[in-house]
């Protein structure tokens, strides 16, 4: 009997997974709980076990595809049983997918029935991909042919069979149809501006003389696709590198956080004299315990969660609720991200409750998730429900830069190195001039939830129980 694999929900956060690669090929026979494919979900790698024993029939998701949570992924054959109609199991994938086609009376045309009927007659030659998506629209392979189509089919041609579907709806002329799908204009867009009335060819012409900017070409909410000039001439001493998984989720994640969130940056300069000093004592009382010196790092980490929790507006983010009205959500506990770099990609991993742990057990916990993520060794679970990021680049020579704020937060701090300078010390005895160790810090927050004044002075608070350590004691 077949059954469909599809993207599991791997984390409470994760909506989409991107498949990495297949561990296991067409045919071959898995046991249950051996990894069948690796897939990536907030830029972290898990593998997929086999939920029972099988052979692996046919793979629906290529390498490098991002699918939704719930969508197929390949269809198993109980090893115990014979099937011949991998038809069925796409049948019952594109019931459980998210994004399924509303159910249509049961006539000679409709796609659901199409499928069953497909099982009769003789499979259409296409790609695992092309499968994949008929699959999940409920579309006959054998529609398409009955296009002009030849086999075997690729996923392009099922995506033109779906745009051809949605242009029938839009009242155009066969010749204005044929010019949308050439010049990817949306034609529904174009019809919606002519309140109703049918799209000809020199609404099209009409179109493309003005532009791009007159009606988009793709939905209103996407990022346009930069179009090559094919007239360019490619220097012949450099190479294009297609982006990996990891770096296309952080540029995705990136852009939407500088598009969306208006950034406010604040500056300042620490004086770290006392927190090397408590760091050193402190390394000595862990020594005769048998455990290593606590980082700066972690000193700084207390610092932060001691100032958040007496500056909760910082640890908080804006959120649009179910009404469509747009509210600030501040969180009672303090979960720090921290910026950790490995070979794969900047990750972030989760120190959670920071509020709750002294200076030894944030050091602690630094460094398991530290480990964690240079061994790839991260779950899902580690990596979400951050209120609040760190990202320190001090270790490679960085004096101060400018973080972009993570997506469903309102502030990070960027830490700089420390750089031993000439400060001029005044106290009773008058002014002088010390060296000392200082740090630039940078906090970026979003100006709709925070304004100048409640980010200074959560920065104030930060930089006086650096430079007064005792207080956090």
């Amino acid at each position: 009997m077949e059954k469909p694999l599809t993207m599991p929900k791997l984390g409470m956060t994760m909506t989409e997974g991107t498949v990495l690669n297949w561990i296991y090929k067409e045919g071959d026979l898995v046991e249950k709980g051996e990894p069948l494919l690796e897939v990536m979900t907030d830029k972290v790698n898990i593998e997929v076990e086999a939920p029972f024993t099988a052979r692996l029939k046919q793979i629906l998701a290529q390498d490098g595809e991002t699918l939704p949570v719930g969508a197929p992924l390949a269809v198993l054959v109980d090893d115990t049983e014979d099937s011949t109609a991998s038809t069925q199991a796409a049948q019952a994938v594109s019931r459980s997918a998210p994004a399924a086609v509303a159910s249509t009376p049961t006539t000679a045309s409709s796609p659901a029935l199409a499928i069953r009927e497909q099982t009769s007659s003789a499979p259409v030659a296409s790609t695992p991909a092309a499968k994949r998506e008929a699959a999940l629209h409920g579309i006959d392979l054998h529609a398409i042919v009955e296009t002009g189509a030849r086999p075997p089919l690729h996923r392009d041609d099922v995506l033109a069979f779906l745009q051809s579907k949605q242009d029938k709806a839009v009242r155009a002329t066969p010749i204005a149809q044929k010019m949308a799908r050439e010049h990817q204009i949306d034609l529904a867009a174009l019809a919606a501006l002519k309140a109703g009335e049918k799209v000809t060819r020199a609404d099209i012409e009409a179109h493309l003389a003005a532009g791009p900017q007159s009606t988009n070409h793709v939905a209103s909410d996407a990022v346009p696709t930069p179009v090559p000039n094919e007239q360019a001439k490619v220097p012949e001493d450099s190479e294009l590198l297609p982006l990996t998984p990891v770096r296309r989720i952080i540029a995705q994640r990136m852009l939407t956080s500088i598009n969306t969130i208006p950034h406010i940056y604040l500056d300042t300069e620490i004086d770290m004299s006392e927190a090397q000093r408590t760091r050193q004592a402190l390394g000595q009382s862990l020594k005769a315990q048998g455990e290593p010196a606590p980082s700066l790092t972690a000193i700084l980490l207390r610092a932060v969660a001691a100032a958040l929790t007496l500056h909760p507006e910082v640890n908080a983010a804006l959120e649009t609720g179910a009404d469509g009205k747009e509210a600030i959500r501040r969180w009672h506990n303090v979960n720090i991200g921290i910026a950790v770099d490995t070979e794969q990609a900047l990750l972030t991993p989760v120190l959670r409750n920071a509020q709750q742990r002294n200076v030894p057990e944030l050091a602690r916990e630094l460094r398991r998730l530290t480990q964690l993520a240079r061994d790839g060794a991260l779950k899902p679970e580690d990596l979400s429900g951050a209120t609040f990021t760190v990202s320190n680049l001090g270790m490679y020579g960085i004096d101060t830069f400018h973080a972009i704020i993570v997506p469903g937060q309102s502030s990070i701090l960027a830490v700089g190195k420390i750089t031993k300078r000439g400060v001029v010390i005044e106290d009773d005895s008058g002014e002088r001039i010390e060296i000392r160790p200082i740090m630039k810090v940078s906090l970026s927050a979003d100006h709709r939830v925070l304004d100048g004044a409640s980010g200074s002075r959560f920065l104030q608070r930060l930089k006086a129980f650096l430079e007064n350590p005792y207080l956090l004691l």
